[in-house]
């Protein structure tokens, strides 16, 4: 069976329906046969139950004392003798163990048939007894037929009536279920031909239908199937010159679009799988600068945090230091204005020495003059003798005090003229140290005006810095937002990359001709360029 084509299997099926069909029908009417057959063994039994019946009854009779047992026996021996069915055909015997027969429409009574053979050479009478004893009751076999000059099957039933040892039986022929069966069969058969016949014809042209359908044998079609299922688009399909509606036709074109899409999912796979890596390559390098670009940013804020504590200490510290120097030129413009009273009062000092020196040389010369007057005096009392001796001693203390008045007149003088001279040096030091601290004053004055300057400056620095500060925290928050991105991103490629791989597992099981699978290369894909404008931003704030 495995040789034979598709066509002619269903051929041979067909062959097998009217195989079946014809035991179908022959089953049918052996059951039909077999039936009748049921039917006809009902009936004797029935027959056999009247004629139990009758013998019970005239037993029975003998139990109740009408009857003697001898008297009974003959009774129901000559009931049992008239009893016919079928028209008379059918009638009823007994015989007894020891094979004698009691009660027969044909024979007389006391006949041996113990011996009995038929044309089968078949004790029957012995089978009989055999029946009752140890099976149905049931036997069939052959019997002259009255009404036909062969033999012809019989079948008959006996039941044993133990209390008087008897064996009634009765049979019936059963040729004419034969005939019946026979007939069943003919007519079954007709019928049979009449409705298959057609339908034969159809089946066949059916099956041409079909195999034209198929454009071939299915197995061979279920082969291309099988090759399309493994993966092979390279094997062509065998058809004919005029094939265009067929299975295999439509199969073949099924076969030259996958292999067309197979081989195009190939490209696209491949390109995909490249484009995958570099856009994880370029992910990777741009998840790397990001997470440079992100600590760079870190430092970048803690350094802008420190500069900013830094500026904002200074800004104080310039406040602390404008205060300071506003204090100092307070200060300063005070010492101005005491060096400004020093040299007005070391001007009146060197005035009262330039009086006192006056004064020092008035009573060097009232000492001069006394001295004279002394020396006069004392010639006069010299010249007054005795006298005078006494207004000698006056004029000669007086010129002494004349004289030690001119020594410490010359002394004060010496001693003026010197603090005069140091009175005049302190004067110039005092007008130099007012014109410094004048200059001093004027200087912290500018100072204080600078320090001012620097303040507002460094406040503005500050607040400038602050916000730069507040910039760089929300680029190093965005970057690390970029990098987390990125990392998803990373992710989302290497997922892609997974499912590129997968597409090309799937698609590799599919092998089509290699030069479909030609395509022009792609550009790669450049990487993405670094973000330079971060950095320069930093450099410019």
């Amino acid at each position: 069976m495995r040789g034979l084509s598709t066509t002619k299997k269903l051929w041979g099926l067909l062959g097998i329906i009217w195989l079946a069909m014809l035991l179908l029908v022959g089953w049918g009417a052996w059951e039909n046969r077999q039936t009748m057959l049921e039917e006809r063994r009902t009936a004797l039994g029935d027959t056999i139950d009247m004629a139990m019946n009758a013998i019970a009854g005239q037993a029975e009779r003998v139990a109740n004392g009408e009857l003697d047992e001898a008297e009974a026996r003959r009774l129901a021996a000559a009931v049992v003798r008239d009893m016919t069915y079928d028209e008379g055909r059918g009638y009823i015997y007994i015989f007894n163990e020891a094979y004698e027969l009691l009660a027969h429409p044909r024979l007389p009574v006391g006949t041996s048939v113990g011996d009995f053979q038929n044309e089968e050479g078949r004790y029957l009478f012995r089978e009989f007894v055999e029946s009752v004893h140890h099976d149905d009751g049931f036997v069939d076999y052959l019997w002259a037929h009255e009404e036909q000059d062969s033999l012809a099957e019989k079948s008959s039933f006996h039941a044993y009536y133990a209390p008087w040892g008897w064996v009634v039986g009765t049979g019936v022929y059963i040729d004419d279920i034969d005939a019946a069966f026979l007939a069943s069969l003919a007519s079954n058969l007709l019928s049979l031909l009449a409705v298959g016949l057609p339908l034969t014809g159809l089946m066949g042209l059916a099956i041409r239908d079909i195999s034209r359908r198929l454009g071939g044998d299915p197995r061979y079609a279920a082969e291309v199937v099988s090759h399309i299922a493994d993966g092979d688009l390279t094997r062509d399909v065998r058809l004919s010159a005029s094939d265009r509606e067929s299975l295999l036709y439509d199969l073949d074109r099924m076969r030259a679009s996958l292999a067309s899409t197979i081989g195009e999912i190939h490209v696209s796979a491949d390109e995909l799988n490249r484009a995958v890596e570099e856009l994880g390559a370029g992910n990777d390098e741009l998840a790397t600068r990001t997470e440079q670009q992100a600590a760079s940013l870190a430092e970048t804020a803690s350094s802008m945090e420190q500069l900013t504590a830094t500026v904002r200490q200074n800004a104080e510290h310039g406040e602390q230091a404008r205060d300071l120097a506003g204090s100092t030129a307070q200060s300063a413009e005070r010492g101005r204005q005491a060096m400004t009273s020093v040299i007005d009062s070391m001007s009146a000092i060197n005035e009262s020495a330039g009086q006192m020196t006056t004064i020092v040389e008035t009573i060097d010369a009232i000492a001069f003059q006394t001295n004279i007057l002394a020396l006069n005096a004392s010639v006069e009392a010299a010249r007054a003798g005795e006298h005078g001796r006494g207004f000698a001693v006056v004029a000669e203390e007086v010129r002494k005090l004349a004289s030690r008045s001119a020594e410490a007149a010359q002394e004060i003088k010496g001693l003026i003229e010197t603090s005069d001279g140091q009175v005049a040096e302190g004067t110039r030091q005092v007008k130099e140290t007012g014109g410094i601290i004048a200059g001093i004053a004027e200087e912290i004055t500018q100072l204080s005006t600078l320090i001012d300057e620097i303040s507002a400056a460094s406040r503005e620095q500050s607040h400038g810095i602050e916000q730069v500060n507040e910039a760089v925290s929300q680029m190093d928050r965005m970057t690390q937002q970029n990098a987390g991105l990125v990392e998803e991103h990373t992710v989302a490629s290497q997922r892609l990359a997974d499912q590129g791989r997968r597409l090309r597992e799937h698609v590799a099981r599919f092998r089509v001709d290699a030069g479909r699978t030609d395509a022009p290369p792609r550009p790669a894909l450049a990487a993405p360029e670094p973000d330079r404008r971060a950095p320069a931003a930093l450099a410019e704030a």
